[in-house]
């Protein structure tokens, strides 16, 4: 395994996301294995810092697949057994973490994982994500950075930057006067056409995504990750926040997990601590789990949006394209295409909440493709089926 090289990488997706991999990664394979080739298979929910990876493949040359927990982490595996192997793993999608629910998959005969020589981390949940973001971040400051001097943003007079070789920027980056970008617990990495405005304040460890907004008087505390194209204000703590969202105003967010085109209103706050101190439970689709952690706000999926004064409690999930308004707290998990809040929840309807989308993604300059459309009306049809 050592002495070969990976000529070209595929990519092994639920049937329905197909088309969004291939735009985000053009040219790359989806899920049409070649079955002539050897292939090598790496679980994409395992998690690997610097150096990790070189060590675990190593135990590659000693055994041709390896598992942790009885997960599949990595294999080698040749012709068409690379098909009866993904085969095996599909079989498993829909039933919780592969490998753990209604017993192992049924691997292809011969196929015998052996247990690592030490546990891997599997982002199994968004709540993995956001607990693992620090090390994440320290860990992509290091590579990176790669012993270069880093590059700074250009910032104003009255504008302070603490621990200077800890903050990384590409071109285009803006420091107004007030602001304080501290990298005394962590780097810092902006990118490029990013603006921090007056008074905000940013603690590292942080990302801030290209041509993305920090509004004045923001607070943003380390852990946090903000995606491109982003609008945020008021005070952000350990939280991932996907491109094209907003959290503009006043208001605390976190913990917590806002995928693309999520949009807070003013005054949104969101609990991600439980008045007892205890593990913080959330929905699942096989029911409520224990997340296993203290700290752990809210989860939103894509094209959601709640409205002013909105009050989320710790672990509460919300599915896609939902719209939450009036007072009160709205369940602990509300369904994806939802419309209403605490009192009274009831079906979103497809064309209106799918004709606010092509609306929000024009303002950014975004066109919602065919593929973007096909998705929904499938995410659409599969919540209709478990509602029914």
């Amino acid at each position: 395994m050592a002495a070969r090289k990976i000529t070209r990488a595929a990519f092994v997706c639920r049937p329905w996301l197909v088309p969004q991999v291939e735009r985000a990664f053009p040219g790359a394979v989806v899920n049409d294995l070649p079955t002539t080739d050897d292939l090598f298979f790496l679980n994409g929910s395992a998690l690997f810092f610097k150096g990790e990876l070189e060590r675990f493949l190593r135990q590659i040359n000693d055994h041709p697949a390896l598992q942790s927990g009885g997960r599949l982490v990595a294999a080698r595996v040749r012709g068409e057994d690379g098909s009866k192997l993904v085969a095996a793993l599909a079989a498993t999608w829909g039933k919780g973490s592969p490998g753990e629910a209604e017993g192992p998959p049924s691997w292809p005969r011969g196929f015998r994982p052996k247990e690592a020589s030490e546990p891997v981390r599997f982002m199994t949940r968004p709540w993995d994500l956001v607990h693992a973001n620090v090390a994440t971040l320290i860990d992509d400051f290091a590579i990176t950075r790669r012993g270069k001097e880093p590059a700074l943003p250009t910032a104003s007079p009255g504008a302070h930057l603490i621990k200077k070789a800890r903050i990384l920027s590409r071109p285009g980056s803006r420091i107004m006067p007030g602001a304080i970008l501290d990298a005394s617990t962590g780097p810092i990495i902006l990118g490029e056409g990013v603006r921090i405005l007056h008074q905000a304040v940013i603690l590292g460890p942080a990302y801030i995504g290209p041509n993305s907004l920090i509004k004045i008087g923001a607070k943003v505390y380390g852990g946090t990750s903000i995606g491109p194209m982003c609008k945020v204000g008021g005070e952000i703590e350990g939280s991932i926040i996907h491109g094209y969202a907003n959290k503009q105003h006043d208001g605390f967010l976190g913990h917590s997990y806002l995928a693309e085109w999520t949009n807070l209103g003013a005054g949104t706050d969101t609990s991600d601590l439980k008045n007892n101190y205890g593990k913080v439970r959330a929905f699942a689709p096989e029911g409520e789990i224990d997340t296993g952690h203290t700290f752990a706000g809210l989860i939103m999926g894509d094209h959601s949006k709640c409205g002013i004064g909105t009050m989320f409690n710790s672990g509460t999930v919300v599915g896609v394209m939902t719209n939450i308004f009036g007072a009160g707290y709205p369940p602990k998990h509300v369904p994806s295409f939802s419309w209403g809040g605490a009192t009274l929840l009831e079906p979103y309807d497809l064309e209106k909440a799918l004709a606010v989308a092509v609306l929000v993604s024009a303002r950014r300059n975004r066109a919602f493709e065919p593929i973007d459309e096909a998705l929904y009306r499938h995410l659409h049809q599969d919540v209709g089926t478990r509602r029914g």
